[in-house]
């Protein structure tokens, strides 16, 4: 009698858990999954975006919120805002889709969007936070959805990377100028 209760019991705990620990174990199988992605996703999109010119350092995930209805094409998609904190530093690298003669010292065209291309000594360090808006496909990947309006881009990983309060200047465009001398004294 005794061995049937135990059995019983045992049963209910494996049924139990099977009900309340599956629904955790797939929340941690898919904030694996947004995860690696992330990574994945941000490593490719800062190369892509830096030509290739900067050796990713340090990449971290920070912060994942889920955006509940957010998108309604006839069905729900999962969509996930993803903020990573990253470190870069500029190679010797020169891509061949730019013209080389932008890398001569002093050449006019190092400012603007391409500052950090050839603005920037080898060794430079960039670093900062990203945000990437990631989408699930129908094979269940967690993929990165680049916003149409990127067309026009100001500088380097534009409408990916956030500023936090830092002025563009000096940091994604042409160094930072000194201020002008106070000449009221």
């Amino acid at each position: 009698m005794t061995a049937r209760v135990g059995r019983v019991i045992s049963m209910a705990l494996v049924g139990g858990c099977a009900i309340f620990c599956a629904p955790a174990a797939a929340d941690n199988e898919t904030e694996r999954q947004i995860t690696e992605s992330a990574l994945q996703e941000a490593r490719d999109i800062i190369s892509r975006e830096l030509y290739g010119h900067y050796d990713v350092t340090s990449l971290a995930v920070l912060d994942v919120v889920a955006l509940p209805d957010r998108l309604h094409l006839g069905q729900d998609y999962g969509l996930v805002k993803v903020t990573l904190a990253f470190s870069t530093n500029r190679n010797t690298t020169r891509s061949p889709d730019l013209n080389p003669e932008m890398f001569t010292p002093g050449s006019p065209m190092c400012q603007g969007w391409l500052y950090l291309h050839c603005g920037v000594p080898a060794g430079h360090v960039f670093d900062g936070r990203l945000q990437v808006l990631l989408a699930v496909d129908r094979r269940g990947a967690w993929r990165a959805v680049s916003p149409h309006w990127r067309s026009r881009t100001e500088y380097s990983l534009h409408g990916y990377l956030l500023l936090d309060g830092r002025d563009k200047e000096g940091y994604v465009l042409f160094p930072r100028r000194p201020k002008a001398l106070d000449r009221s004294r």
